[in-house]
């Protein structure tokens, strides 16, 4: 059985000062002996969506088609539509800068998001858009016309300032114009002012990513699929192959899985690292190390498993498989997780 792992966000950028480096310091014993006795790949992919899509065969046109796969996954038939990821957010002013955070820290409601799809709706009734929500963190966009942009994952955008992530190509000004009018449209929004009257922060914006048509023959060389994100479990249902949530670890994960390849997303990595936060995500490391490396290291040494590991960084994607023989290269020595930070 081979399993691989991807895990975005392990190996983050290097911060200013050492305290605020996440890497600086940080220990995870069986991660970082799989990694020394690895052998080590290199891939072209940059985060976690374009390595999935990329690892089932699907085309970049402008953007990945995103949406349309994660819409599938969460039960709506996308149909020959154009699609837009048009998640529920939060723009924080910061100085003289809008600061995107994802809205909002106070769960929005089914009722609430139900009433801002409806105002966005009956707004946006004649211009060819039309707002779906099927989980409240969770909106998409169908347009009757393909948008002419490029857009900035959701997670590229987090905690960073808007300005230079806004949609791009040659329908730039039209979203920009667009985003402006929803802007405005949400801020006065009876849901709003009723989460500002409870000190909740209010969902002032939409992040619109991932544009797309439903591709056709996504094919995978996975057996299975193991994750949270629905992207994946998209992915999984257009490649005809089946999926599951991820179990809470590697312990109960060997217990369910049965021969074959088989892709897991380990992603609790993500947030704390787009927002900058070294405490979170070396408490997150820290889980993973019990929950996951510990246990799969100990499966690799009985030859249970061949164990692949799928870092994307900025400057691609490196890649450390590791099975029962590669355990024994002693020699190999131990390395800090800093060691295996790719250049920037």
């Amino acid at each position: 059985m081979h399993c691989h792992l991807l895990i975005p966000d392990l190996l983050p950028r290097r911060a200013i000062t050492a305290e605020n480096d996440p890497l600086h310091g940080v220990t995870a014993p069986a991660l970082q002996t799989l990694l020394a006795r690895s052998r080590k790949g290199h891939g072209a992919a940059t985060n976690m969506e374009s390595w999935l899509c990329e690892a089932f065969g699907v085309e970049r046109r402008q953007d990945y088609p995103i949406a349309s796969l994660c819409a599938l996954a969460q039960g709506i038939k996308p149909e020959n539509s154009y699609w837009l990821r048009a998640d529920p957010v939060h723009l924080a002013v910061e100085r003289d800068q809008l600061v995107l955070e994802q809205a909002p820290v106070s769960p929005l409601s089914n009722d609430e998001s139900d009433a801002l799809i409806a105002t966005l709706n009956q707004h946006f009734a004649c211009d060819g858009l039309h707002f779906l929500a099927p989980r409240p963190e969770h909106w998409y966009l169908r347009l009757d016309e393909p948008a002419a942009i490029t857009t900035q994952t959701l997670h590229k955008a987090l905690g960073q300032s808007i300005h230079p992530l806004l949609p791009d190509g040659p329908e730039a000004m039209r979203w920009r114009a667009l985003l402006n009018e929803i802007q405005m449209l949400l801020f006065t929004h009876p849901v709003n002012e009723a989460r500002e009257t409870r000190g909740e922060a209010p969902v002032n914006s939409i992040w619109p990513w991932g544009g797309g048509i439903l591709p056709n023959n996504v094919r995978s060389t996975f057996d299975q699929i193991w994750a949270n994100d629905p992207l994946a479990h998209g992915l999984a249902l257009a490649a005809g192959i089946p999926s599951q949530i991820l179990p809470e670890g590697a312990d109960h994960w060997l217990g369910k899985a049965s021969p074959g390849n088989h892709l897991l997303l380990l992603d609790s990595l993500r947030t704390p690292a787009c927002y900058g936060d070294p405490h979170a995500w070396r408490e997150q490391l820290a889980r993973l190390e019990q929950l996951w490396f510990m246990p799969l290291k100990q499966a690799v040494q009985r030859g249970s498993i061949e164990l692949t590991l799928h870092i994307p960084a900025t400057g691609g994607t490196s890649s450390f498989f590791t099975n029962r023989g590669s355990l024994w290269k002693l020699w190999r020595p131990v390395r800090p997780l800093t060691h295996y930070r790719p250049p920037e």
